[in-house]
Order: C-alpha cells, then sequence, then structure tokens
C-alpha cells in the first residue's frame, strides 16, 4: 500500500501514517465536512440561477453520493478538527489500511439534518427536501444556529481561558459568560474543532 495518498475530504495529497481511517458513519454527521463539500458545488447553483426546486435536487443528489460510500474515508490531520472520534485507533487503521468497525454505506435520513443545516450555511436557504427542525439557541462562539435536537455543550470560564492563552481558541466568545452555566454553549461545529486542537497542544495526535 503506497504511503503517500488523498486525503477523501479535502482532495489534499497527504500521508497515510499521518492521516485517519474513518467509516462514513461518523463522516455524514459533520456538519463542518459538509460545509466544505458544499462549496464546491454552490458555485455552480449560482451560476445556473436554479429554483428552490432545483436546489434540493442537487442536495439530494450529493447526499446521496458521500451516503453510498462503502470503503473507510482516508482523512488528513487538517480535516481531522470536523470530526470527533478515537484518534489512536482511527490512525492504526490507516497505517494498516484497515476497515474500520462499521464501515460501509449509510441511509441518508439518518443525517440529512446535519447536511441541511450546511447547506443553509453555505447556500442561505435551508433545502426544501428535509424538514427543518425549530432553533432552539445560538452558538457563542460563533453564532451558529442550533437547531432543536443538535448536539452543542459547554465551555467553561477556566477551560475558555486557557484555550485562549495556549492559541486552541483563536478569538474571545461573542458574549459574556452565561451566568446559568458558568460559561458559554458551543455548537458542535465548533466543539469538534476546539477538542481536537486541545489534544494536539497536549502532544496527541
Amino acid at each position: 500500500m503506497r504511503e503517500q495518498a488523498v486525503c477523501d475530504t479535502c482532495g489534499t495529497t497527504t500521508r497515510r501514517s499521518s492521516g485517519y481511517h474513518l467509516p462514513t458513519k461518523h463522516v455524514v454527521v459533520s456538519e463542518a465536512y459538509w460545509r466544505s463539500f458544499f462549496r464546491t458545488a454552490v458555485g455552480m447553483v449560482r451560476d445556473l440561477d436554479w429554483d428552490e426546486h432545483a436546489q434540493a435536487g442537487v442536495f439530494g443528489r450529493l447526499i446521496n453520493q458521500s451516503a453510498s460510500s462503502a470503503t473507510p474515508w482516508l482523512v488528513c490531520e487538517e480535516c481531522s478538527e470536523w470530526f470527533v472520534f478515537d484518534r489512536a485507533a482511527a490512525r492504526e487503521h490507516a497505517r494498516r489500511g484497515s476497515v474500520p468497525e462499521g464501515s460501509g454505506a449509510v441511509d441518508p435520513a439518518g443525517f440529512a439534518p446535519f447536511a441541511a443545516a450546511a447547506w443553509e450555511h453555505v447556500v442561505g436557504r435551508w433545502p426544501a427536501n428535509v424538514q427543518q427542525p425549530t432553533v432552539g439557541d445560538t452558538c457563542d462562539l460563533c453564532a451558529k444556529k442550533i437547531y432543536q435536537g443538535e448536539l452543542a455543550g459547554r465551555i467553561g470560564a477556566g477551560t475558555a481561558e486557557a484555550y485562549l492563552a495556549s492559541g486552541v481558541l483563536e478569538t474571545p466568545p461573542l458574549s459574556p459568560p452565561r451566568p446559568d452555566q458558568q460559561g458559554w454553549l458551543a455548537c458542535w461545529v465548533c466543539l469538534s474543532r476546539l477538542q481536537t486542537r486541545a489534544e494536539r497542544a497536549r502532544g496527541g495526535r
């Protein structure tokens, strides 16, 4: 197996031994992945000036394409910030070229809301073929809408201070800490990125 490879999420050249093998089910629930993926398609959609129905058709075809991937995804270190997974196990699978447990194609219905939130972020409109949930809150770090049922988490004041000092958190939260939480509410996109960067800062891979 060749050491030089291509990241399946961003298309850049990487080394297999410094990447990660992820099953499709871990990739498709990442809104950050979908944001990156959809940015390529958005130019075409806007240039063609397609209506809402046509845009929904493009959305459906794109998510079906990713959902059908039966083989593991090789993910580079930079793109690994988009996902939450066992990094040591995924690195070992990439090095050996082995298949992680749970690999295989997945049903788009199970992750369509994650992809739809990314589509809204990139295109500016929720896709018409996915039911839009009610907005429950907003992220204190990036102002992203947090829909009801969507994963989110809290970052304590002490943790945020340490993250800012180490560069894990590049900019301060957008608002003062919430008194009821003694910290800030963060969307899953921000949490995934911060967890990965904090692990790197501790020397983990």
